[in-house]
């Protein structure tokens, strides 16, 4: 901005001359100037340039010197009235005369003090995105981690592939201020990493303790490094590496190899000391006492469920072990990890790997037939079956046989019993796992998976059974403390929760549980099961979001089932939404997906007629409807979706012959095994019980049934809807109560047209004296109610609406009738002599 050509300036700008990027000409000779005066001709100077306003930046206040910072003081003191914004920047350490300033200011009525945060992870993957759109995902990670949230860090290290120039040259400036005994000291902690135990540090530099405390007070001096609590650290994480990148390779394998012996020496190990002592072996050059600790830290994050953590630490290991007993040992547990972790093309990759390795060992019999059981087990994980009948039939084919190693024979008997289940066989998974459990000193990880076998298999026909082998498998699991069989337990007692009341507690639980250990095709199965229980519950959007969760995990995993499972449950999820053109396309991409899966297809043409249900077109949903349950009823072990349930009461309301055997079919093959298959089915025999004249038969079936409803509200709308007209015609039941709210509900769930149909029941069943008046459906209802003696919130209650809804009909009714309180609204309407006009 030009400076104004005004002799009255000319003395304030004289004043300024060394703040003046260009002085004017002809100014006097520069003298002694207080700051305050200094200052004041800042201010004299904006007002005359700043026109409507002027912000002015001052930034890195922290450099300042006192005189500059005096004159801010002034500015910051006198600004009131002034067309000026000054801002300031500044960091909070080390201590200057700017952070002074800015604790005395703080909390002025003029200041506005802001403490940035530093960036958060995603926030600087979003600054390396703007700054480099073709940076890597390991340039994005490498800035993440090294950064530390710092934006000017972020730009550096983007800059330079290593510690970046300027910054590598101000930590040597800071190390060239120390003696060289506390570099000594300061490189040695750098061998120990950004975070360091420093009572190492004397043992590893041959100095004596005072010697170093005295080192790190200067380092902390320098601003090399910072105190934590108890603890030190260097002040950032790139101060560490550029301290480290000076020194060279020998002596940074002496130093490691001296924290070693401390560390050994060490009475009680320290918290995170494994992890240090891999890494120092590591940087020592000592492959294989590195590849050991990383086993056995990748052992414990395994048996504690942490699959990520478990499976890049064997992965090393394995390398560094290569060739060794503990290497394939390493391997083992790398495949397991792999495989669990829901991992399985790489599970099986590692192990053909190893396979290949011990083919011509005639001594690694029992290893083979382990790899064979692993590489099964992550077969059955991801239900390739083809790939766990492979490796099951070569681990019972090798020479070793089954036999030698107690467990193999009771592992492969679980796994076997699994593929049994997978081809609707019950029977025989049911003896398998029975003979598994009965085998004495069996591992409990092999009796948490048979009793998980015998749940699953009873689970259609008998809950509580079902529920006492999942609680046997949970406790199993507990007492041996195996996170992941308490995990998979937990799974499959929220499934008994689901089938009992569409419970979701357990099985959102297991769900944290399965990410936070980085089970991940566990996660993307029980996305499955809360996807189907916010089905039950008709919280499309809940089962929108999970089932959208589970293809994310499924697809860079290979989980073809999982996936096409997915996919039909957002197929279920439109059609509940009468979206028919969304029904088809989901069907259809299911069919795609698992075009072998006869189950599958029989769910996509149910949904397609669930679709044309609720869009109102009753008699075009049969032929799609019928065509799948025609499907599902050569499956023994399909599972019991609802639509499936609603079907003979979908037939029976339409007065289809067919009803009854559709009901008789849905109890044979298990349809009705969980409570609300149980109310759907229960409903549409009530309707053929009133239809044959047998009233009091059909109150008590429809009385069963609602017992069955609980957090199924949605779908009992729908059963009540189907069978009002029935009810109505043989005089049981009671239609008129079932409807009252009904038009409300399946106007919020979207259903627009089974609201119109409930509305215009409800208009037949009991028509509104008082529509000349004005006098809403819905009004009439609570005027009912009202009539009846019910408070709001009975009423409320009643007619499922909100206290605060009810309130406001009375207000309406009220006003309409021209009544000033209740008993005079009921006399007035009652008597059929209200106002010819609503009173406003």
């Amino acid at each position: 901005m030009p400076l104004p050509d005004d002799s009255s300036l000319g003395p304030w700008l004289a004043l300024l001359r060394p703040l003046l990027p260009t002085p004017p000409r002809a100014s006097p000779p520069r003298v002694e100037v207080p700051p305050d005066l200094r200052a004041e001709a800042l201010l004299r100077v904006v007002e005359r340039v700043g026109g409507p306003g002027l912000v002015l930046v001052l930034e890195d206040l922290h450099w300042a010197d006192p005189e500059t910072v005096s004159v801010v003081e002034y500015l910051a003191g006198n600004l009131r009235g002034q067309r000026l914004l000054l801002v300031l920047t500044m960091r909070d350490s080390p201590a200057s005369a700017a952070l002074e300033l800015a604790g005395r200011l703080r909390g002025s009525a003029d200041v506005v003090s802001l403490a940035l945060e530093r960036l958060s992870g995603d926030e600087c993957a979003e600054m390396v995105r703007a700054c480099r759109p073709d940076a890597d995902p390991e340039t994005t990670t490498r800035v993440q981690e090294t950064s530390e949230g710092i934006p000017l860090l972020v730009e550096d290290l983007l800059a330079s592939p290593g510690v970046p120039a300027g910054f590598a040259a101000t930590v040597e400036g800071r190390l060239a201020e120390l003696a060289r005994t506390e570099r000594e000291v300061v490189e040695a902690a750098a061998v120990l990493g950004r975070h360091f135990d420093w009572d190492l540090l004397p043992a590893m530099t041959c100095q004596p303790e005072a010697a170093v405390v005295r080192a790190l007070e200067a380092a902390v001096g320098s601003m090399l490094m910072t105190v934590e609590g108890q603890s030190m650290a260097f002040r950032h994480a790139l101060t560490r590496e550029a301290v480290l990148d000076r020194v060279i390779p020998p002596r940074q394998r002496e130093l490691a190899r001296a924290a070693l012996a401390a560390l050994d020496r060490a009475e009680r190990p320290r918290q995170g000391r494994r992890e240090l002592a891999t890494e120092l072996a590591l940087r020592a050059g000592d492959r294989h006492r590195a590849g050991r600790l990383l086993a056995e830290s990748g052992r414990e994050s395994l048996a504690w469920g942490a699959l990520s953590t478990a499976a890049a630490a064997l992965q090393r290991a394995a390398e560094l072990l290569d060739g060794s007993a503990a290497g394939t040992r390493a391997e083992l547990d790398l495949v397991e990890s792999l495989a669990l972790a829901g991992r399985v093309d790489e599970a099986a990759r590692a192990g053909g790997r190893l396979l290949a390795r011990l083919s011509t060992d005639p001594q690694a019999s029992h290893l083979r037939v382990e790899a064979h059981l692993r590489l099964a087990q992550a077969g059955v994980a991801s239900s390739r079956w083809q790939m766990a009948r492979y490796h099951l039939d070569l681990a019972a084919r090798d020479p070793g046989g089954l036999e030698a190693v107690l467990d193999h024979g009771a592992w492969a008997a679980v796994l076997e019993a699994d593929l049994a289940m997978s081809s609707g066989d019950y029977g025989a998974a049911t003896a398998l796992a029975e003979r598994a459990l009965a085998t004495d000193g069996v591992a409990p990880a092999i009796r948490c998976h048979a009793y998980e076998i015998l749940g699953r298999a009873r689970r259609s026909a008998d809950l509580p059974a079902a529920r006492e082998a999942f609680e046997a498998a949970l406790l199993t699991a507990e007492a041996a403390d195996l996170p992941l069989w308490r995990l998979r337990a937990l799974h499959e007692l929220g499934t008994i929760d689901l089938f009992d009341h569409a419970g979701v507690d357990l099985l959102l639980q297991a769900r944290r549980a399965a990410a936070d250990m980085g089970a991940v095709s566990t996660a993307a199965v029980l996305d499955l099961q809360l996807s189907a229980a916010f089905t039950c519950r008709w919280d499309l959007d809940s089962c929108d979001r999970h089932a959208s969760s589970a293809i994310s995990i499924a697809e860079p995993l290979g989980l073809a089932q999982v996936r096409a499972k997915a996919l039909a449950m957002l197929a279920g999820s439109a059609s509940m939404r009468a979206d028919v053109a969304s029904t088809e396309r989901y069907a259809a991409l299911t069919r795609a997906a698992a075009p072998q899966d006869a189950m599958l297809e029989g769910f996509g043409w149910s949904a397609r007629g669930m679709a044309l249900l609720l869009s109102g077109k009753d008699r075009e949903a049969l032929g799609p409807w019928g065509h799948g349950i025609m499907i599902l009823a050569r499956l023994p072990h399909a599972e019991p979706a609802s639509m499936r349930a609603l079907w003979p009461l979908v037939l029976a309301a339409c007065g289809d012959r067919r009803a009854q055997e559709a009901i008789q079919e849905a109890r044979r093959l298990d349809v009705v095994s969980f409570g609300l298959n149980r109310a759907l089915v229960g409903y549409a025999e009530a309707v053929l019980a009133g239809g044959r004249g047998e009233a009091h038969r059909a109150q008590e079936l429809a009385a069963a049934a609602d017992r069955e409803w609980t957090n199924c509200e949605g779908w009992a709308d729908l059963a009540r809807l189907l069978a009002a007209p029935t009810a109505r015609a043989g005089g049981w039941g009671d239609p008129v109560q079932w409807l009252r709210g009904a038009p409300e509900r399946f106007g919020a769930r979207g259903l627009d047209g089974m609201s119109r149909r409930c509305g215009e029941l409800l208009e037949a069943f009991e028509p509104n004296p008082w529509a000349d008046v004005g006098v809403t459906p819905r009004e009439a209802d609570v005027f009912r109610l009202i009539s009846l003696g019910l408070p709001n919130r009975d009423i409320a209650s009643q007619l499922r609406l909100s206290p605060r809804t009810v309130e406001k009909h009375v207000e309406s009714l009220l006003r309409k009738a021209g009544a000033r309180s209740r008993t005079e609204l009921v006399a007035r309407l009652a008597s059929g002599q209200p106002p010819s006009t609503p009173t406003t």
